[in-house]
């Protein structure tokens, strides 16, 4: 299910999640909590969004427990009710195996996967009202995988939804903005779940940069047309050609004919930006939180002032 997102402006920008087909999500029964797995390319700022989302659901007493699924992670700055190098360390890895740390990722991302029955094990019976999930750095790791297909299916229990994080500096470029798109849709094709994309690290974009960005993620016809500019500034370079920006356009338009529409929502863990809007995309497709704490969401602002 690829999900659209339907943007208004105010303090929560998700109004509606949708089906390919244009349905909405239905809200499902369950005594276990909804699990969001954070995924984008390595700097786009999975960590920090963890560790501010969870600071933040504290402030709003939701309680959000912290899963850290990246080997690799040197500090993770959130509180883990789970931490995956406490089972497969990678520095270890690359002594036993004898691997550089290309491989080593490669090798105990495999590991982590092939025990995730373990991680289950570590987590089953967490009682909270959702689980943030930090993935590997290197998207390629956790997506394209086979085993971590079967660690997502194990630890999402049918409950579960990505939220994909755009770098907002390759955003900035028309081409750019395509190719994160495509790595979205590819993302959520491989691990089949709900998916809602992000704009991260917003408040490193100057205001009509940011609205620039926004602009093409709701109207794909304004992306369109900035890539034809950008294909015809490329042509006047002898040393680049166009063939980049070509290329994008052809990808944009297959994906037109696909209905697939980003939906970007700007994000700033930094300023706290945006992760309302997370929850309401949990709320949305879960529900639970909601009957407990019904209109919290629109009332953030109000909260903070």
């Amino acid at each position: 299910m690829l999900v659209g997102l339907r943007v208004e402006s105010g303090a929560s920008r998700m109004v509606e999640v949708l089906s390919p087909l244009g349905e909405s999500v239905s809200s499902q029964d369950s005594t276990a909590p909804p699990v969001l797995f954070v995924v984008g390319t390595a700097g786009a700022g999975k960590s920090s969004l963890v560790t501010a989302f969870q600071r933040w659901a504290r402030f709003l007493e939701v309680d959000v427990l912290a899963i850290n699924l990246d080997p690799g992670a040197e500090k993770v700055d959130y509180d883990t009710e789970f931490d995956v190098r406490e089972l497969v360390s990678l520095s270890d890895v690359m002594i036993e195996y004898e691997l550089g740390p290309n491989g080593a990722q490669i090798l105990a991302a495999d590991l982590v996967a092939s025990r995730a029955d373990e991680v289950f094990d570590e987590i089953e019976g967490l009682s909270c009202d959702m689980l943030i999930v930090d993935t590997p750095g290197q998207v390629e790791l956790f997506a394209f995988r086979e085993a971590s297909s079967h660690l997502v299916s194990v630890i999402g229990q049918g409950r579960a939804c990505l939220i994909f994080l755009f770098d907002p500096m390759l955003s900035q470029t028309p081409s750019g903005f395509v190719s994160q798109m495509l790595l979205s849709s590819i993302v959520h094709f491989r691990l089949g779940l709900p998916t809602a994309n992000f704009l991260s690290k917003s408040d490193l974009l100057e205001p009509e940069a940011l609205e620039r960005v926004l602009d093409w993620g709701e109207n794909l016809d304004i992306l369109e047309a900035a890539l034809y500019e950008e294909s015809a500034q490329q042509a006047l370079d002898a040393h680049s050609g166009s063939q980049r920006a070509e290329f994008a356009i052809g990808q944009l338009r297959m994906m037109q004919h696909a209905s697939i529409q980003p939906g970007l929502v700007p994000l700033s863990s930094e300023h706290e930006d945006g992760l309302a809007d997370v929850l309401t995309f949990a709320q949305t497709l879960f529900g639970g939180m909601a009957d407990s704490r019904d209109g919290y969401s629109g009332d953030i602002e109000h909260e903070r002032g």
